[in-house]
């Protein structure tokens, strides 16, 4: 149910039967010094093209590019400014709009893009009452967490740990590189302040936010993604 690979004539007969369309966003930024840049869409266009399969819900081409400015630092990241990401968001949905697409649940993988998402989702929906919305994140689900909580216990931060590197392992293993893992917990403390790239670099040095992901595997990592994949249907089949 790829929209990339359906002809204008096609996608038309899907707007005759349908308005549900699937938008993955990710990112393209350092994970750690074993994951590669591309974990952040490579896991949201893997969920949607699921959910689509499942739902035969068409899913549009993952935007692979997000708001990653404290990144920069590390060799590879490659950032949108915020402005950037929320215009490109508002054309995107202001042109499903345009074709007939009425909901449209993004799969968000990096957390850096809500922001931009949220304010392109409330203008857009401004300028088109008939339009609906859903974000959907897999890692801020409490089923999620409480797989790897049970699994390797309690987890402090999601970024290059545990949660990703087990999700990667299962979906793209040439995209992990195990022998690279830092021996080392790299615990996140709340602090309420903005990081900069030179200071997120500071605090941690390899890229690497919460517990050394050590044991996480691709066994857990299909737990992870049959789990975000069930919760995605959830979203779209109950969508009235």
């Amino acid at each position: 149910m790829q929209l990339a690979k359906q002809s204008w004539a096609q996608i038309g007969e899907y707007l005759a039967r349908d308005d549900r369309v699937l938008l993955p966003i990710g990112a393209t930024e350092q994970h750690g010094p074993h994951l590669g840049v591309g974990v952040d869409y490579l896991i949201a266009e893997r969920i949607a093209a699921e959910i689509g399969a499942r739902t035969r819900v068409l899913v549009a081409p993952p935007l692979a590019y997000g708001m990653s400015q404290q990144h920069l630092e590390f060799a590879g990241t490659l950032s949108l400014r915020p402005q950037t990401l929320g215009a490109a968001l508002q054309d995107i949905l202001q042109s499903l709009y345009r074709h007939g697409f009425r909901r449209v649940l993004v799969v968000n993988g990096h957390g850096g893009n809500a922001p931009a998402l949220a304010s392109a989702a409330t203008i857009v929906q401004d300028q088109f009452p008939a339009l609906r919305i859903k974000a959907f994140q897999w890692w801020l689900e409490p089923a999620i967490a409480k797989l790897v909580d049970e699994a390797l216990g309690a987890q402090q931060g999601t970024h290059a740990s545990n949660h990703e590197t087990a999700f990667m392992r299962a979906i793209a293993p040439d995209g992990v590189q195990p022998e690279r893992i830092a021996p080392r917990d790299a615990p996140v403390v709340a602090t309420g302040e903005f990081d900069s790239p030179t200071r997120f670099r500071a605090k941690y040095p390899d890229g690497v936010m919460g517990l050394a992901p050590l044991r996480a595997d691709a066994a857990l990592g299909q737990k992870l993604l049959e789990a975000s994949v069930a919760l995605g249907v959830q979203l779209v089949e109950q969508w009235s």
